[in-house]
Protein backbone atom coordinates (compact mmCIF):
# COMPACT_ATOMS: atom_id res chain seq x y z
CA UNK A 1 0.00 0.00 0.00
CA UNK A 2 1.29 3.56 -0.76
CA UNK A 3 0.91 6.70 1.05
CA UNK A 4 -1.95 8.17 -1.12
CA UNK A 5 -4.04 5.30 -1.12
CA UNK A 6 -3.75 4.64 2.61
CA UNK A 7 -4.78 8.32 3.70
CA UNK A 8 -7.69 7.75 0.92
CA UNK A 9 -9.02 4.47 2.24
CA UNK A 10 -8.76 5.81 5.89
CA UNK A 11 -10.71 9.26 5.26
CA UNK A 12 -13.25 7.49 3.88
CA UNK A 13 -14.03 4.98 6.69
CA UNK A 14 -13.03 7.69 9.27
CA UNK A 15 -16.03 9.60 7.65
CA UNK A 16 -18.51 7.01 7.94
CA UNK A 17 -17.55 6.54 11.95
CA UNK A 18 -17.34 10.27 12.35
CA UNK A 19 -21.02 10.55 10.82
CA UNK A 20 -22.56 7.80 12.44
CA UNK A 21 -21.18 8.55 16.27
CA UNK A 22 -22.00 12.26 15.55
CA UNK A 23 -25.52 11.29 14.68
CA UNK A 24 -26.13 8.98 17.87
CA UNK A 25 -24.70 11.67 19.74
CA UNK A 26 -27.06 13.73 18.19
CA UNK A 27 -29.83 11.70 18.97
CA UNK A 28 -28.66 11.23 22.61
CA UNK A 29 -27.57 15.09 23.32
CA UNK A 30 -28.11 14.25 27.45
CA UNK A 31 -25.48 11.45 27.04
CA UNK A 32 -22.72 13.86 27.27
CA UNK A 33 -19.86 11.91 26.97
CA UNK A 34 -20.79 11.07 23.71
CA UNK A 35 -20.87 14.42 22.66
CA UNK A 36 -17.05 14.38 23.71
CA UNK A 37 -16.19 11.58 21.68
CA UNK A 38 -18.42 12.65 18.46
CA UNK A 39 -16.21 16.09 19.14
CA UNK A 40 -12.97 14.06 19.11
CA UNK A 41 -13.85 12.09 15.79
CA UNK A 42 -14.61 15.10 14.13
CA UNK A 43 -11.11 16.80 15.16
CA UNK A 44 -9.72 13.58 14.14
CA UNK A 45 -11.30 13.36 10.97
CA UNK A 46 -10.14 17.02 10.30
CA UNK A 47 -6.79 15.81 11.19
CA UNK A 48 -6.63 13.17 8.81
CA UNK A 49 -8.00 15.41 5.70
CA UNK A 50 -4.76 17.93 6.78
CA UNK A 51 -1.81 15.23 7.15
CA UNK A 52 -3.24 13.96 3.56
CA UNK A 53 -2.86 17.30 2.59
CA UNK A 54 0.69 17.79 3.86
CA UNK A 55 2.10 16.01 1.28
CA UNK A 56 1.12 18.05 -1.91
CA UNK A 57 1.56 21.70 0.13
CA UNK A 58 4.72 22.94 1.58
CA UNK A 59 2.72 25.79 4.35
CA UNK A 60 4.13 25.49 7.90
CA UNK A 61 0.53 25.79 9.33
CA UNK A 62 -0.81 21.97 7.40
CA UNK A 63 3.08 20.73 9.07
CA UNK A 64 1.65 21.61 12.52
CA UNK A 65 -1.64 22.15 12.52
CA UNK A 66 -2.46 18.12 12.28
CA UNK A 67 -0.50 16.49 14.81
CA UNK A 68 -1.84 19.41 17.45
CA UNK A 69 -5.48 18.61 16.47
CA UNK A 70 -4.17 14.75 17.41
CA UNK A 71 -3.86 15.54 20.70
CA UNK A 72 -6.82 17.60 21.09
CA UNK A 73 -9.01 14.90 20.15
CA UNK A 74 -7.05 12.32 22.68
CA UNK A 75 -8.09 15.16 25.24
CA UNK A 76 -11.44 14.88 24.08
CA UNK A 77 -11.62 11.37 23.65
CA UNK A 78 -10.39 11.51 28.16
CA UNK A 79 -13.24 13.65 28.76
CA UNK A 80 -15.55 11.46 26.93
CA UNK A 81 -14.37 8.32 29.25
CA UNK A 82 -14.67 10.93 32.35
CA UNK A 83 -18.05 11.29 32.06
CA UNK A 84 -19.09 7.67 31.41
CA UNK A 85 -16.97 6.27 34.19
CA UNK A 86 -16.45 8.93 36.73
CA UNK A 87 -20.21 10.07 37.03
CA UNK A 88 -19.20 13.39 38.73
CA UNK A 89 -18.15 16.82 38.07
CA UNK A 90 -14.51 17.58 36.76
CA UNK A 91 -13.14 20.84 36.06
CA UNK A 92 -12.37 21.26 32.70
CA UNK A 93 -9.45 23.76 33.00
CA UNK A 94 -7.40 21.19 34.71
CA UNK A 95 -7.11 19.34 31.58
CA UNK A 96 -7.36 22.29 29.08
CA UNK A 97 -4.84 24.96 30.59
CA UNK A 98 -2.28 22.15 30.50
CA UNK A 99 -3.32 20.92 26.81
CA UNK A 100 -3.30 24.87 25.86
CA UNK A 101 0.26 25.07 27.31
CA UNK A 102 1.54 21.94 25.42
CA UNK A 103 0.25 23.20 22.08
CA UNK A 104 1.70 26.53 22.57
CA UNK A 105 4.93 25.52 23.19
CA UNK A 106 4.78 22.87 20.41
CA UNK A 107 4.05 26.09 17.76
CA UNK A 108 7.02 28.03 18.94
CA UNK A 109 9.68 24.83 18.98
CA UNK A 110 7.98 23.92 15.54
CA UNK A 111 8.53 27.68 14.21
CA UNK A 112 11.76 28.09 15.74
CA UNK A 113 12.74 24.71 13.93
CA UNK A 114 14.17 23.68 17.04
CA UNK A 115 15.02 19.85 16.75
CA UNK A 116 13.36 16.66 18.55
CA UNK A 117 9.86 18.85 19.06
CA UNK A 118 7.85 15.86 17.47
CA UNK A 119 8.47 14.73 21.14
CA UNK A 120 6.26 17.60 22.78
CA UNK A 121 3.26 16.23 21.61
CA UNK A 122 4.00 12.68 21.14
CA UNK A 123 5.44 12.20 24.77
CA UNK A 124 1.83 14.19 25.52
CA UNK A 125 -0.23 11.63 23.66
CA UNK A 126 1.59 9.18 25.48
CA UNK A 127 0.96 10.62 28.58
CA UNK A 128 -2.90 10.76 28.04
CA UNK A 129 -3.33 7.54 26.67
CA UNK A 130 -2.00 6.56 30.18
CA UNK A 131 -4.17 8.92 32.18
CA UNK A 132 -6.99 7.66 30.23
CA UNK A 133 -6.42 3.47 30.93
CA UNK A 134 -5.67 4.34 34.81
CA UNK A 135 -9.55 6.76 34.84
CA UNK A 136 -10.69 3.53 33.24
CA UNK A 137 -9.04 1.39 35.44
CA UNK A 138 -10.10 3.12 38.41
CA UNK A 139 -13.54 3.42 37.97
CA UNK A 140 -14.53 0.17 36.38
CA UNK A 141 -18.29 -0.92 37.88
CA UNK A 142 -21.20 -2.44 36.89
CA UNK A 143 -22.32 -2.94 33.33
CA UNK A 144 -19.41 -0.61 32.47
CA UNK A 145 -17.00 -3.11 33.62
CA UNK A 146 -16.44 -4.95 30.34
CA UNK A 147 -16.25 -2.31 27.80
CA UNK A 148 -13.90 -0.30 30.43
CA UNK A 149 -11.48 -3.30 30.33
CA UNK A 150 -11.40 -3.37 26.33
CA UNK A 151 -11.21 0.31 25.70
CA UNK A 152 -7.58 0.56 28.67
CA UNK A 153 -6.40 -2.28 25.97
CA UNK A 154 -7.21 0.21 22.63
CA UNK A 155 -6.08 2.98 24.95
CA UNK A 156 -2.55 1.06 26.21
CA UNK A 157 -2.02 -0.01 22.72
CA UNK A 158 -2.63 3.57 21.21
CA UNK A 159 -0.19 4.86 23.59
CA UNK A 160 2.22 2.28 22.62
CA UNK A 161 2.20 3.14 18.74
CA UNK A 162 2.66 6.78 19.75
CA UNK A 163 5.91 6.24 22.18
CA UNK A 164 7.13 3.87 18.67
CA UNK A 165 6.78 7.12 16.71
CA UNK A 166 8.24 9.47 18.98
CA UNK A 167 11.29 6.92 18.78
CA UNK A 168 11.13 6.88 14.90
CA UNK A 169 10.80 11.02 14.95
CA UNK A 170 13.88 10.66 16.92
CA UNK A 171 15.83 8.42 14.79
CA UNK A 172 14.73 9.51 11.62
CA UNK A 173 13.34 12.94 11.59
CA UNK A 174 15.00 15.25 14.10
CA UNK A 175 13.74 18.86 13.16
CA UNK A 176 10.39 19.88 12.48
CA UNK A 177 9.12 19.30 8.97
CA UNK A 178 10.90 16.49 8.15
CA UNK A 179 8.47 14.06 8.91
CA UNK A 180 6.49 15.26 5.60
CA UNK A 181 9.24 13.18 3.36
CA UNK A 182 8.44 9.43 5.42
CA UNK A 183 5.88 8.90 2.34
CA UNK A 184 8.46 6.26 1.30
CA UNK A 185 9.34 4.95 5.00
CA UNK A 186 7.96 1.47 5.52
CA UNK A 187 7.96 1.53 9.24
CA UNK A 188 6.09 5.16 9.59
CA UNK A 189 3.71 4.08 6.98
CA UNK A 190 3.15 0.35 9.15
CA UNK A 191 2.64 2.87 12.24
CA UNK A 192 -0.03 4.76 10.34
CA UNK A 193 -1.68 1.82 9.78
CA UNK A 194 -1.95 0.60 13.45
CA UNK A 195 -2.84 4.17 14.35
CA UNK A 196 -5.82 4.08 11.79
CA UNK A 197 -6.84 0.72 13.11
CA UNK A 198 -6.76 1.49 16.79
CA UNK A 199 -8.73 4.51 15.85
CA UNK A 200 -11.93 2.54 14.23
CA UNK A 201 -11.81 -0.33 17.20
CA UNK A 202 -11.74 3.04 19.59
CA UNK A 203 -14.72 4.48 17.62
CA UNK A 204 -16.76 0.90 17.81
CA UNK A 205 -15.80 1.16 21.70
CA UNK A 206 -17.32 4.05 21.98
CA UNK A 207 -20.20 3.11 20.48
CA UNK A 208 -20.20 0.57 22.81
CA UNK A 209 -20.25 2.74 25.44
CA UNK A 210 -23.56 4.43 24.36
CA UNK A 211 -24.82 0.99 24.32
CA UNK A 212 -24.54 -0.03 27.80
CA UNK A 213 -25.73 3.26 28.81
CA UNK A 214 -28.90 3.37 27.18
CA UNK A 215 -29.42 -0.60 28.22
CA UNK A 216 -28.52 1.44 32.35
CA UNK A 217 -30.87 3.66 31.57
CA UNK A 218 -33.50 1.19 30.40
CA UNK A 219 -32.67 -1.05 33.18
CA UNK A 220 -33.08 1.74 35.83
CA UNK A 221 -36.43 2.87 33.94
CA UNK A 222 -37.70 -0.66 34.91
CA UNK A 223 -36.82 -0.46 37.91
CA UNK A 224 -37.76 2.87 39.51
CA UNK A 225 -40.75 4.94 39.94
CA UNK A 226 -40.22 7.68 37.18
CA UNK A 227 -40.97 10.54 39.27
CA UNK A 228 -39.52 10.03 42.78
CA UNK A 229 -36.74 7.50 41.28
CA UNK A 230 -37.65 5.26 44.53
CA UNK A 231 -37.73 1.48 43.38
CA UNK A 232 -40.81 0.33 42.18
CA UNK A 233 -43.35 -2.47 43.27
CA UNK A 234 -41.29 -4.87 40.94
CA UNK A 235 -38.36 -4.07 42.13
CA UNK A 236 -38.84 -4.22 45.96
CA UNK A 237 -40.26 -7.58 45.15
CA UNK A 238 -37.18 -8.77 43.62
CA UNK A 239 -34.85 -7.39 46.75
CA UNK A 240 -37.52 -8.74 49.15
CA UNK A 241 -37.26 -11.87 47.89
CA UNK A 242 -33.56 -12.20 48.13
CA UNK A 243 -33.10 -11.08 51.14
CA UNK A 244 -35.47 -12.54 52.80
CA UNK A 245 -33.56 -16.11 51.84
CA UNK A 246 -30.95 -14.64 53.28
CA UNK A 247 -31.94 -13.88 56.15
CA UNK A 248 -33.70 -18.04 56.29
CA UNK A 249 -30.46 -19.10 55.30
CA UNK A 250 -27.65 -17.17 57.98
CA UNK A 251 -30.55 -15.65 60.55
CA UNK A 252 -30.12 -12.25 59.93
CA UNK A 253 -33.09 -9.95 61.20
CA UNK A 254 -35.07 -8.37 58.27
CA UNK A 255 -37.84 -5.68 58.75
CA UNK A 256 -40.06 -3.81 56.84
CA UNK A 257 -41.26 0.02 57.30
CA UNK A 258 -44.81 1.11 55.35
CA UNK A 259 -45.57 4.62 54.74
CA UNK A 260 -48.18 6.97 54.10
CA UNK A 261 -48.10 10.50 53.83
CA UNK A 262 -51.52 11.66 55.73
CA UNK A 263 -54.07 13.55 54.02
CA UNK A 264 -52.34 13.84 50.72
CA UNK A 265 -55.54 14.07 48.94
CA UNK A 266 -56.12 17.45 50.54
CA UNK A 267 -52.94 18.24 49.31
CA UNK A 268 -53.65 17.42 45.81
CA UNK A 269 -57.32 19.02 46.06
CA UNK A 270 -56.29 22.13 47.88
CA UNK A 271 -52.62 23.07 46.01
CA UNK A 272 -52.98 21.35 42.89
CA UNK A 273 -50.92 17.96 41.57
CA UNK A 274 -47.47 19.73 41.28
CA UNK A 275 -47.42 20.43 45.09
CA UNK A 276 -47.94 16.07 45.57
CA UNK A 277 -45.29 15.78 43.45
CA UNK A 278 -42.65 18.11 44.78
CA UNK A 279 -43.63 16.04 48.18
CA UNK A 280 -43.43 13.30 47.21
CA UNK A 281 -39.84 13.77 45.35
CA UNK A 282 -38.63 15.88 48.83
CA UNK A 283 -39.92 13.03 50.77
CA UNK A 284 -37.53 10.48 49.13
CA UNK A 285 -34.66 12.56 49.22
CA UNK A 286 -35.32 12.86 52.97
CA UNK A 287 -35.58 8.98 53.11
CA UNK A 288 -32.65 8.74 51.32
CA UNK A 289 -30.61 10.70 53.52
CA UNK A 290 -31.30 8.66 56.34
CA UNK A 291 -31.25 4.89 54.75
CA UNK A 292 -27.93 3.03 54.48
CA UNK A 293 -26.72 1.93 51.20
CA UNK A 294 -27.74 -1.41 51.82
CA UNK A 295 -31.36 -0.82 52.82
CA UNK A 296 -34.21 -0.21 49.48
CA UNK A 297 -36.54 2.21 49.40
CA UNK A 298 -39.63 1.81 47.36
CA UNK A 299 -42.79 3.61 45.96
CA UNK A 300 -45.92 1.00 46.25
CA UNK A 301 -48.76 3.08 46.04
CA UNK A 302 -49.96 6.42 45.17
CA UNK A 303 -48.43 8.53 48.61
CA UNK A 304 -47.34 5.13 49.70
CA UNK A 305 -43.60 3.66 50.42
CA UNK A 306 -41.77 0.86 51.72
CA UNK A 307 -38.25 0.36 53.22
CA UNK A 308 -36.85 -3.01 53.53
CA UNK A 309 -33.60 -3.07 56.11
CA UNK A 310 -31.81 -5.42 56.00
CA UNK A 311 -30.03 -6.67 59.56
CA UNK A 312 -32.45 -4.55 61.19
CA UNK A 313 -34.79 -5.95 64.10
CA UNK A 314 -38.39 -5.08 64.53
CA UNK A 315 -36.91 -2.65 67.57
CA UNK A 316 -34.40 -1.19 65.48
CA UNK A 317 -36.63 -0.65 62.95
CA UNK A 318 -39.03 0.78 64.80
CA UNK A 319 -36.59 3.29 66.54
CA UNK A 320 -35.89 4.88 62.90
CA UNK A 321 -39.26 4.71 62.00
CA UNK A 322 -39.82 7.56 64.73
CA UNK A 323 -36.76 9.33 63.77
CA UNK A 324 -38.08 9.50 59.91
CA UNK A 325 -41.50 10.55 61.27
CA UNK A 326 -40.19 13.35 63.38
CA UNK A 327 -37.70 14.50 60.68
CA UNK A 328 -40.82 14.30 57.68
CA UNK A 329 -43.11 16.41 60.43
CA UNK A 330 -40.16 18.98 60.95
CA UNK A 331 -39.47 19.59 56.87
CA UNK A 332 -40.96 22.12 54.96
CA UNK A 333 -40.86 21.55 51.49
CA UNK A 334 -40.09 25.30 49.24
CA UNK A 335 -42.83 25.41 46.80
CA UNK A 336 -44.47 28.41 45.36
CA UNK A 337 -43.71 31.04 48.22
CA UNK A 338 -45.52 28.57 50.51
CA UNK A 339 -43.81 25.58 51.99
CA UNK A 340 -45.55 22.33 52.32
CA UNK A 341 -45.35 20.67 55.44
CA UNK A 342 -46.44 16.66 55.55
CA UNK A 343 -46.55 14.59 58.27
CA UNK A 344 -46.68 10.36 57.49
CA UNK A 345 -48.12 7.51 59.57
CA UNK A 346 -45.54 4.75 59.37
CA UNK A 347 -46.03 0.57 60.44
CA UNK A 348 -43.26 -1.70 61.23
CA UNK A 349 -43.17 -5.28 61.29
CA UNK A 350 -40.13 -8.34 61.62
CA UNK A 351 -39.80 -10.72 58.84
CA UNK A 352 -40.95 -14.13 60.76
CA UNK A 353 -39.25 -17.28 59.46
CA UNK A 354 -42.22 -19.54 59.46
CA UNK A 355 -44.13 -16.70 57.23
CA UNK A 356 -42.99 -15.13 53.61
CA UNK A 357 -42.06 -11.78 52.69
CA UNK A 358 -45.62 -10.52 52.03
CA UNK A 359 -46.48 -11.57 55.15
CA UNK A 360 -44.45 -8.84 56.75
CA UNK A 361 -45.44 -6.47 53.98
CA UNK A 362 -49.05 -7.26 55.36
CA UNK A 363 -48.12 -6.98 59.09
CA UNK A 364 -46.66 -3.84 58.26
CA UNK A 365 -48.74 -2.48 56.35
CA UNK A 366 -51.69 -3.28 58.58
CA UNK A 367 -49.78 -1.75 61.76
CA UNK A 368 -49.31 1.94 59.30
CA UNK A 369 -53.35 1.72 59.10
CA UNK A 370 -53.52 1.12 62.33
CA UNK A 371 -51.62 3.94 63.71
CA UNK A 372 -53.62 5.97 60.53
CA UNK A 373 -56.52 5.50 62.58
CA UNK A 374 -55.33 6.44 65.93
CA UNK A 375 -55.09 9.94 64.72
CA UNK A 376 -51.99 10.14 62.08
CA UNK A 377 -48.77 11.46 62.33
CA UNK A 378 -48.16 7.97 64.14
CA UNK A 379 -45.80 4.94 63.99
CA UNK A 380 -47.02 1.62 64.74
CA UNK A 381 -45.41 -2.09 65.12
CA UNK A 382 -47.03 -5.35 64.87
CA UNK A 383 -45.30 -7.98 66.01
CA UNK A 384 -45.29 -11.14 64.24
CA UNK A 385 -48.39 -13.72 64.64
CA UNK A 386 -47.01 -16.30 66.88
CA UNK A 387 -45.13 -13.64 69.35
CA UNK A 388 -48.93 -12.10 69.40
CA UNK A 389 -50.42 -15.63 70.22
CA UNK A 390 -47.81 -16.23 72.84
CA UNK A 391 -48.53 -12.90 74.43
CA UNK A 392 -52.18 -13.70 73.88
CA UNK A 393 -51.84 -17.23 75.96
CA UNK A 394 -49.52 -15.24 78.46
CA UNK A 395 -52.74 -12.92 79.41
CA UNK A 396 -51.74 -10.38 77.30
CA UNK A 397 -54.18 -8.77 75.26
CA UNK A 398 -51.65 -6.61 72.96
CA UNK A 399 -51.69 -7.05 69.01
CA UNK A 400 -49.81 -3.55 68.32
CA UNK A 401 -46.95 -2.18 70.11
CA UNK A 402 -47.46 1.58 69.02
CA UNK A 403 -45.30 4.92 69.07
CA UNK A 404 -47.36 8.25 69.64
CA UNK A 405 -45.88 11.36 68.24
CA UNK A 406 -44.19 13.36 71.48
CA UNK A 407 -45.35 16.55 72.40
Amino acid sequence: MDYGTFFFTNTASVSVFTVSICVLAWYNRRVTGMRWFAAAQVVGLVKLVLQGLEVKTRHTWISVVPTELYLVSFAMQWMGFHWFVARKPFRQERLWIPIGAVLASNTVTFLAKIPYTGNVINLTIVTLCGLSAWKLWKHQRGLFASVSRVAIAIVCAQGGVAAYRAVLTNLRYIRPGQAVQAQTDTAWLYSLVAAAFLATCMAMCEMWFLVTELQWELDRRAHTDPLTEALNRRSLEEVALRESARSLRYGNALSMIELDIDHFKHLNDTRGHAAGDCALQALVRCLNGMLRLQDSLARTGGEEFAILLVDTSGPEALALAERVRQTVAELEVPFEGDPIRMTVCAGVAQFNPTCNWEEMMRRADGAMYAAKRRGRNRVSARPDPEQSHADKRGGVALDELSLLPTA
